[in-house]
């Protein structure tokens, strides 16, 4: 079986990343997708649980016709970058490659021997967890254009909106 992993925090999954996931199967029987910092959850910078994570990603990759030919496994972190990349693979079935986005994480893997792919981010400005969460901070709808129709209508589902307003006000009001 050829697969590749794809590790990410998915804070939330966005169409940058859907479009990566199809280019990857495009060259891979199916696609390893690890969930990063899996132990955070209601923070401004990770405000949905691994949990949630996985049901949002799930629930886009059914209505693609793609989660026959995914993994999706929550992965820890444990904040020592090198450790960081075996213990990722002690927790995922055997890949052959690793694609990212983030040259720091292909450098790790690379170090270890792995064969990289860089994934060519789509309008990476628009397509950022990070900047779809400050457009929700906003109230600016627009986020919703960034994301599949499942993530957005998982958000409304969690309260996902207010839940982003109310921790990054309280942890801004705390700084």
């Amino acid at each position: 079986m050829n697969r590749v992993l794809f590790p990410g925090r998915f804070q939330p999954f966005h169409n940058g990343h859907l479009s990566a996931v199809k280019r990857l199967l495009e060259g891979f029987d199916e696609v390893v997708i690890t969930i990063g910092s899996a132990q955070e959850g209601f923070t401004c910078r990770n405000p949905f649980t691994a949990g949630e994570r996985l049901e949002m990603i799930a629930r886009t990759l059914k209505e693609e016709a793609l989660f026959e030919k995914a993994w999706l496994i929550p992965v820890p972190d444990i904040n020592m970058p090198m450790a960081w990349t075996t213990y990722t693979l002690s927790l995922v079935p055997r890949v052959s490659s690793i694609a990212s986005g983030n040259p720091h994480v292909l450098e790790l893997f690379k170090w270890t021997g792995f064969k990289t792919i860089r994934v060519e981010l789509v309008e990476p400005d628009k397509y950022s967890g990070a900047y779809i969460r400050q457009l929700i901070l906003e109230g600016n709808e627009y986020w919703r254009k960034l994301v599949p129709n499942a993530i957005s209508r998982y958000i409304d589902e969690v309260n996902g909106v207010e839940r982003i307003r109310e921790v990054c006000r309280n942890e801004h009001s705390r700084n």
